[in-house]
């Protein structure tokens, strides 16, 4: 039995060593990336000063209202989406457009006077929309940098399974504890390294894999739906689809944007966010999203309506209606980012996660260093003999 439970390990060991070499690089991008990714909106906010305002007692502008001063400002009239936050944000309208400028106005909601302006020409980007964008496709355009992602995020995952049979000790007792939970920082440079690689990675490892496994359900169609399908009891995950406009009220024109809104704000007055994806074609709908807690993605209502008659609509998928109403796989679906993010526990879960996904990039460099100092002190050894 010792025998068995030796070669294991040693099995273990070479599979853990190879599976890190092979995925490192790629597991080290990814963790980095989604370390500076992790504060994001609170960056913006302390670094964006144009996106809150004074609150005001006089009653907020209408939308209608909002895109005229923003079609006004920019000498466009397509806005695609508009966006109104808490009493203290600045609504903002974007034009979003891939093949010339696109513009974001932010405009105080109670004079309606333009605070500022952003505009990126194509293929423009930002630091965090360039960092995402590492995250997820390691900046190679197509599928494949999505694929080299998902499939290291796979080794990863067998990696940390590996790891943990390693990290736990033959025998519990004293010494082994104080092994594998504490950081000798006094110790010479090897064994920090190795305790860095070895206490660390077991502090972190379950989170680590959560994040590897919340991941996946974008990587790969398969994992989704085999996630989706084991949460729901059996049931097929449905695609996300929006209902079309009834083209055959065309003639009536586009319904009050300002009789929508209204409607909203008194079903749900204490919504963190209103926001409004306006329609670019005749058959499309307005979509709306209603945020019930600030920077939530799952607490929130996605709404369909008619562009012509304001009828409600009904669309398909997880993330479709309201949360509420909506079954348990669904919201565990919506859930997801939020809890790969991290933000699903707040700003206590972002730490959580900035932290661990900085122990995770750094697994790859220690473990390497453990790796590359064994092999030459073993070819050292060998030309002494």
């Amino acid at each position: 039995m010792n025998l068995i439970h030796k070669n294991f390990r040693k099995f273990c060991l070479r599979l853990h060593l190879w599976l890190g070499l092979l995925s490192g690089i790629v597991v080290f991008i990814v963790c980095i990336t989604g370390c500076l990714y992790a504060f994001k909106d609170e960056i913006n906010d302390a670094t964006q000063p144009w996106r809150f305002v004074s609150p005001k007692p006089s009653p907020l502008l209408m939308p209608e209202e909002i895109l005229k001063v923003a079609n006004n400002h920019t000498g466009k009239n397509t806005p695609t989406a508009i966006t109104y936050g808490e009493t203290t944000d600045a609504v903002f309208v974007d034009y979003m457009d891939f093949k010339t400028t696109s513009y974001t106005v932010f405009i105080n909601p109670y004079t309606g006077k333009v605070i500022h302006s952003v505009c990126k020409e194509p293929g423009e980007t930002d630091f965090f929309s360039f960092i995402l964008k590492g995250h997820r496709t390691l900046w190679i355009p197509g599928k494949a940098g999505k694929l080299m992602i998902g499939y290291s995020v796979v080794i990863f995952v067998i990696t940390l399974i590996t790891g943990l049979v390693l990290w736990y000790p033959r025998k519990w007792n004293k010494k082994t504890a104080l092994r594998n939970f504490t950081l000798k920082i006094n110790s010479p440079f090897a064994r920090l390294n190795y305790d860095l690689h070895n206490v660390l990675g077991g502090y972190a490892a379950i989170v680590l894999f959560v994040l590897s496994a919340t991941g996946l359900v974008w990587s790969f169609n398969w994992f989704s739906k085999a996630t989706y399908y084991i949460t729901s009891g059996g049931k097929e995950l449905k695609p996300y689809v929006l209902p079309q406009s009834d083209t055959l009220h065309i003639e009536a024109g586009k319904a009050s944007l300002n009789v929508l809104f209204k409607k909203l704000k008194e079903e749900s007055p204490n919504a963190a966010t209103f926001y409004f994806a306006l329609p670019q074609k005749k058959e499309e709908v307005i979509r709306v999203s209603v945020v019930h807690e600030r920077g939530s993605y799952y607490k929130t209502d996605n709404l369909f309506f008619d562009q012509y008659t304001l009828a409600p609509l009904q669309g398909s998928g997880a993330y479709a209606g309201k949360y509420t109403e909506a079954s348990l796989a669904d919201k565990l679906r919506r859930m997801n980012l939020e809890i790969h993010d991290g933000r699903i526990l707040g700003i206590f879960g972002k730490i959580i996660v900035f932290v661990c996904a900085l122990i995770g990039a750094s697994l790859p460099v220690t473990g390497f260093i453990i790796w590359f100092k064994k092999k030459r002190n073993h070819s050292l050894h060998l030309r002494k003999s």
